[in-house]
């Protein structure tokens, strides 16, 4: 794959896809693109935001917008949108996740690295000390493997945890199979553990209090990644969870299962008043964004985006599509007249 320059032609999200699903080869096109067995919950996520339509008011002074928001951690980024978790950047561009990181880190946003990561925890604090950095982890068979992911991340000062609980076992992804694509990265560097296949690793014996183990354990706050009930986000609160994103695993795990924007508003009536609700899934413009924070979403994080900048151009790609989004947000709340992303609420969405 060889980086393209930025061009007059790559106005949106959908046009940075497209360019780099024609850069990619068919099995990790697939890979990064599709969901598992049918698609429905992949499609889902992105037709969910069409059942939506924004309700605009008008005569609202909106000289001046501020798209800030404070997250998890204390820090103050300059808006709703931020850098979900996926693994192995260096698949897509030689400099996997420190462009990445250079990408996001230059749009003062956040960056959740996933443990499945093509560099380790260390080598990305290293290169990008003022990148606001996330840590994506699961729980272990092995706890102290575990406890050590958990206090490395600590240590380079990463501001969070993000337990992803939605992964007992890969889900069924046929593309991969007929690709025959486990074969092409048969081992990873695991952030120094030699892992050939996650799924063996993952504990499947995780409960509830687990979550305040690892707080107490860590002293970091915990971002439960992977709720889609409001049974599960009120017990993932009650256990001591710093706040919730809302998340189907990008429609990689179950088939079937509610789109992130259908799943949100019972998860926000449920905690939304005691923690932060993210979510993620599906994000292509910034009126999905919009529609997002009217339900009650505090900042919606982009996986997919992230990556098909990457392989576009590198860093300059993962900032040009932020770029996009922000620009496009600012666009919507400016003329549906909302100054301040406190100003979006659910009397600015209708179903259709």
């Amino acid at each position: 794959m060889t980086p393209i320059q930025l061009s007059k032609h790559l106005l949106n999200i959908t046009d940075i896809e497209a360019e780099a699903s024609r850069l990619m080869e068919p099995g990790l096109r697939s890979n990064v693109n599709d969901g598992v067995l049918n698609n429905e919950t992949l499609e889902a996520n992105v037709d969910a935001f069409k059942q939506l339509r924004i309700r605009p008011r008008y005569m609202v002074d909106v000289s001046q917008r501020d798209l800030s928001v404070k997250v998890v951690g204390g820090d103050t980024i300059p808006m709703p949108i931020a850098g979900s978790p996926s693994a192995l950047h260096k698949r897509f561009h030689p400099d996997g996740e420190f462009a990445t990181g250079k990408g996001i880190r230059q749009k003062s946003t956040v960056m959740i690295l996933s443990s499945y990561s093509s560099i380790t925890i260390e080598e990305l604090a290293a290169a990008e000390p003022d990148l606001i950095k996330w840590f994506q982890m699961y729980i272990y068979c092995d706890r102290n493997m575990t406890i050590d992911l958990a206090q490395r991340a600590k240590q380079s000062g990463y501001r969070a945890l993000v337990l992803t609980v939605d992964y007992t076992t890969r889900g069924r992804r046929y593309h991969d199979i007929k690709n025959q694509f486990k074969n092409i990265y048969p081992k990873v560097n695991y952030n120094r553990y030699n892992v050939s296949q996650l799924s063996k690793v993952v504990a499947k014996d995780n409960v509830w209090r687990d979550i305040r183990w690892l707080k107490e354990t860590t002293g970091l706050p915990i971002v439960i990644k992977g709720i889609l009930t409001a049974e599960d986000a009120r017990l993932a609160v009650d256990n001591g969870a710093d706040a919730i994103l809302v998340s189907n695993h990008g429609g990689r795990q179950l088939d079937g299962s509610p789109a992130t924007l259908e799943a949100l508003p019972e998860i926000v009536e449920a905690v939304g008043r005691e923690v932060d609700v993210y979510m993620d899934g599906g994000v292509r413009t910034g009126a999905d964004v919009f529609k997002a924070l009217a339900i009650g979403a505090k900042v919606v994080f982009v996986g997919r985006p992230v990556c098909w900048g990457l392989i576009c151009n590198g860093s300059d790609g993962v900032r040009q599509v932020l770029d996009i989004l922000y620009n496009e947000l600012d666009n919507y709340m400016t003329i549906a007249g909302t100054p301040t992303v406190g100003d979006i609420t659910r009397n600015h969405i209708r179903y259709t």
